[in-house]
């Protein structure tokens, strides 16, 4: 019996494996490659801005119904919080987790239609996004339901464990939200049922090998570095500046915005990045502005 394989007897090579780039080359290139996509497509960045906007107001409105129709309007009476007490805070934890995600995933729906567009020749604008994300909203409120339910259940198991519990806890979210990395797209882009969305996006992540999340997070840390040196130059002026009040206000403001305006350049690059892999993986095909070395390092072989 031979163990040789059948390829090296008919004469047909198999494909090379895709080439693996190093992590810190990987994310760089995620980033210049999603950042030039992003400059044909600005609107994009509305999406996160609006997003971040509407989650805080909506966190604003419910903390606010929560201080004065469960606490009456005294925060003493959390040390004194009664197991109906408790009961009510988790009602609006749940409320807060969904109006969140509905707003994160709506928004973002939008960004990848976007993204999806341009891939394929097409330049949508930022309302043909709001329109096409509204179009699949009751998916994208079902979905945000069951994130949300995932959510508050874990979230209670981590509270009332003891380390082991909050350890298992923290393990079931992290595998939770792999394992669903893709289910707003395959939803969106592919168009299948939720219990759909969650076996494709299961499915791709088995091709990544890891290197999908591990580019994501490199990513991550490239924005985070930058971040802690925007913090740098401003401690740094802020000693030469202490004296001047009317400049530390201006640096404050400066910091406020170069924080936040890394946070949604962040978020937008990553929906798009995120949106490439996703159409790689389902037509075969390197989307339009990305190097095939660099998705094809990602996702493995179809």
């Amino acid at each position: 019996m031979s163990f040789m394989p059948q390829s090296f007897f008919s004469g047909v090579v198999p494909p090379a494996p895709a080439p693996k780039l190093g992590r810190f080359k990987a994310s760089k290139m995620v980033v210049l490659q999603s950042w030039a996509l992003l400059k044909k497509d600005k609107e994009i960045l509305w999406f996160p801005v609006f997003s971040g906007i509407l989650v805080m107001l909506a966190y604003a409105v419910i903390v606010t119904l929560y201080f004065f129709t469960v606490l009456g309007g005294d925060f003493a009476r959390l040390e004194s919080a009664t197991e109906e007490t408790n009961y009510i805070s988790y009602v609006f934890l749940f409320v807060g987790y969904l109006v969140s995600f509905l707003i994160v995933n709506f928004f973002q729906a939008g960004v990848m239609i976007i993204a999806h567009a341009r891939f394929n020749g097409q330049d949508l604008g930022f309302g043909d996004g709001l329109r096409g994300a509204a179009t699949h909203f009751g998916k994208i409120f079902i979905w945000s339901l069951i994130s949300a339910t995932v959510g508050v259940i874990l979230r209670q198991i981590f509270e009332r464990s003891q380390i082991l519990g909050k350890i298992v806890a923290t393990v079931l979210g992290v595998a939770w939200n792999i394992l669903t990395y893709f289910s707003l797209p395959a939803l969106i882009l592919g168009n299948t049922s939720i219990t759909g969305s969650f076996s494709e996006s299961a499915s791709i992540i088995r091709k990544t090998w890891g290197e999908t999340i591990i580019v994501n997070v490199g990513v991550g840390l490239f924005f985070a570095l930058l971040m802690i040196l925007g913090v740098f130059v401003f401690l740094a002026l802020l000693i030469f500046f202490v004296d001047y009040g009317a400049m530390l206000v201006l640096l404050n403001i400066a910091l406020v915005v170069y924080l936040v305006g890394l946070m949604v350049i962040s978020s937008a690059l990553q929906s798009i990045f995120k949106t490439a892999l996703y159409e790689y993986a389902k037509t075969g095909q390197v989307p339009a502005g990305f190097s095939p070395e660099l998705i094809k390092s990602a996702i493995g072989p179809r």
